[in-house]
């Protein structure tokens, strides 16, 4: 029987990918600084951001795969930046080093599109892997010197990035989960059509690329972009999650100018009140800025294709006392 580490195994897509790698054959271990025993054939106490070498396997281990990590924060502060530079960077440094003292064959670095930064998208086009990473905030800077952690170690006989575009399915958390209960309450607003894109991809399909980058020779020390091929703009969505929900597309929507001039306003309301508005700059960069990103290498690479998309699987956004 293979045996694989997980890192993260009890997040959103943590916990589906122990189950996938155990249904596999594969004899899962969990690294985590709250062990699930529910998740793993057998749980290791972790914490990326300690001191020390790193962790103690115990056993012969295959591959490892790093989905862990601080997650980026919304309105970074200086405490963020060192979470990211102490969990992220040395954290990612020492599980490399105790994956090369165990012997790991492969170790898979799950990743960012955030190490392009969001000055760099291009409205036209998905940024491609070749395209130089150009990261405009700590958090994606961070990811950004883990690949290069991972990428440089050449005792490792197979290693491979991964950076996956917004993921979504069952259980999903964050802007997405927010965007279903916004429509369902009839308070999300009728955005217009700008015609920039935003890659998705399903977290079920996120998890296949992980089995193929683990297996594939060809994979070895190459970046990935991971998408399902088929970007949406952020009307298409909240058309989608619309139609989902029973309600007719939109017709009339708010002009991009007003929407600028809410977000100045969101940005004033939230300097004074100390926490963000709703909607201000940044979020409404989110909602109709470009974040497209072209996976066809994966596809041509080791032969990963999404095999989900949006439209397809949406209705999976539903919280789940909904959902029937």
């Amino acid at each position: 029987m293979r045996t694989v580490v997980i890192t993260g195994a009890s997040g959103f897509v943590g916990r589906e990918c122990c189950r996938r790698f155990r249904e596999g054959g594969w004899k899962v271990i969990a690294l985590a600084r709250r062990p699930d025993p529910a998740v793993a054939d057998r749980t290791l106490p972790f914490d990326l951001g300690a001191n020390g070498v790193g962790p103690d396997f115990g056993e012969d281990v295959d591959a490892v795969l790093h989905l862990a990590g601080r997650a980026h924060a919304l309105a970074e502060t200086a405490s963020d930046h060192d979470e990211y530079e102490r969990i992220n960077v040395e954290g990612t440094r020492r599980l490399v080093g105790a994956s090369v003292r165990a012997g790991v064959r492969a170790f898979v670095l799950v990743s960012t599109v955030k190490v392009f930064g969001d000055a760099q998208q291009r409205p036209d086009r998905g940024l491609e892997e070749t395209d130089a990473p150009a990261p405009d905030s700590p958090y994606g800077r961070s990811k950004l010197e883990a690949e290069r952690i991972v990428l440089g170690e050449r005792a490792l006989a197979q290693r491979v990035v991964l950076r996956p575009a917004l993921m979504y399915g069952a259980d999903v958390k964050g802007n997405l989960a927010r965007l279903w209960k916004a429509v369902a309450a009839g308070r999300f607003p009728p955005l217009p059509e700008t015609g920039m894109r935003l890659s998705l991809v399903h977290r079920d399909d996120a998890i296949v690329a992980l089995e193929h980058a683990v297996s594939t020779p060809a994979a070895n020390g190459k970046v990935f972009h991971v998408t399902d091929g088929c970007p949406l703009s952020a009307r298409e969505m909240l058309d989608a999650v619309r139609l989902a929900q029973g309600r007719s597309r939109i017709r009339l929507a708010l002009p991009v100018p007003f929407l600028r001039c809410a977000a100045l306003a969101g940005d004033l309301a939230g300097a004074l009140r100390g926490r963000r508005a709703p909607l201000d700059s940044d979020a409404l960069r989110k909602l109709i800025g470009p974040a497209w990103f072209n996976s066809a290498r994966i596809e041509q690479a080791i032969g990963w294709r999404a095999r989900r998309t949006f439209g397809e699987a949406v209705r999976e956004l539903a919280p789940a006392e909904s959902s029937g």
